[in-house]
């Protein structure tokens, strides 16, 4: 299936039009958000279950935005859509792939490039100062930071548009992290204001419930971003693969009709 462009604000719209589509009928959406949120708490066996099932348990959100939006309700039950739907759910598992790729190689980054600036900074050190050691572990750090996030923008782009491609529209998933790559660089501007957004409320929510709780603080930006990114995704995938938009047919010209021919007279 094509895809197309869309402009860069459309990133931004994504984000208000799931919010909107989210408060119609919150309580189950912010129950899925308790769930994720709290499953991923739990202290390494967490981490790594989602890591493994987050595609599938995001399916489920995006699944309930479709039923909400299409006039259904969205239930709790929808986040675990892809544990009922025979073959659905290995599927919507191999989609933790990247996800999986991204976590072993930048542990073998950090371990190379952290691990040589430490080495680094501690042979200096012997015949210099600690602010030697520092900028050397700073530079590591900096360097680090910069092609993580290059990691993760690529990860992302290959499941942003796969996941709702793969849940609703039931394409292998392979094929569709490929068209979801092809589609985010298509639409690059509208990802990064998307990405960008997101960032900045994450950073801003942590440092103000911070001051309370850094534990508090994930866990309430856990519960609200997970449905709101959900169903931002699924509002991205439906414009931009143009899913339940009727494009206008032109009429066709019809000659006009000849009036049949009156029947032959016959005279006496």
């Amino acid at each position: 299936m094509s895809f197309q462009t869309v402009p860069a604000g459309q990133g931004l719209k994504w984000l208000t039009d799931a919010v909107n589509l989210i408060l119609k009928n919150p309580a189950p959406f912010a129950l899925m958000g308790v769930v994720v949120a709290v499953a991923g708490m739990v202290p390494i066996l967490g981490f790594f279950a989602l890591l493994i099932l987050t595609p599938a348990l995001y399916g489920g959100i995006i699944y309930a935005a479709r039923e909400q939006e299409s006039g259904g309700n969205a239930d709790f039950k929808h986040l675990f859509q892809a544990f009922n739907e025979p073959g659905k759910l290995p599927k919507m598992l191999m989609l933790c792939l990247p996800g999986v790729a991204a976590l072993i190689i930048l542990g073998i980054l950090a371990v190379i490039m952290l691990g040589g600036a430490l080495l680094g900074a501690g042979i200096s050190g012997a015949s210099s100062n600690n602010a030697v050691i520092g900028a050397g572990m700073g530079v590591g750090l900096l360097f680090f930071g910069i092609i993580a996030l290059a990691i993760a923008l690529f990860t992302y782009a290959l499941t942003f548009f796969a996941t709702p491609r793969v849940m609703l529209d039931n394409i292998d998933p392979i094929p569709a992290m490929q068209e979801s790559l092809k589609a985010c660089l298509a639409n690059i501007g509208a990802i990064l204001v998307y990405f960008g957004i997101l960032l900045l409320v994450g950073i801003v929510v942590s440092v103000v419930i911070g001051f309370i709780s850094t534990i508090i603080a994930q866990l309430v930006l856990s519960i609200a971003l997970i449905p709101v990114v959900s169903v931002a995704m699924y509002r991205a995938w439906r414009e931009v693969f143009r899913h339940g938009i009727t494009q206008e047919i032109p009429p066709v010209d019809v000659p006009p009709s000849t009036p049949p021919a009156p029947p032959p007279s016959f005279e006496a």
